[in-house]
């Protein structure tokens, strides 16, 4: 059976590195409803998410 821990960290990496540029450049794109950037944050969280799972995926096959 294939391994997806690391496609999915790969994607979660990237989605995350993505969602917290666009959260830096411009904070002002949010939702209205709150006084958050959800892009940030939510791009900080797939970020280490995505971090764990390849860490994870590197540390099976060794």
């Amino acid at each position: 059976m294939k391994d997806l821990r690391q496609p999915s960290g790969i994607f979660f990496a990237l989605l995350g590195v993505i969602l917290c540029v666009q959260g830096l450049l411009q904070p002002d794109l949010r939702a209205p409803l709150g006084d958050i950037n959800v892009n940030l944050y939510s791009g900080i969280s797939m970020l280490l998410f995505g971090g764990a799972l390849l860490w994870l995926a590197s540390r099976a096959k060794a």
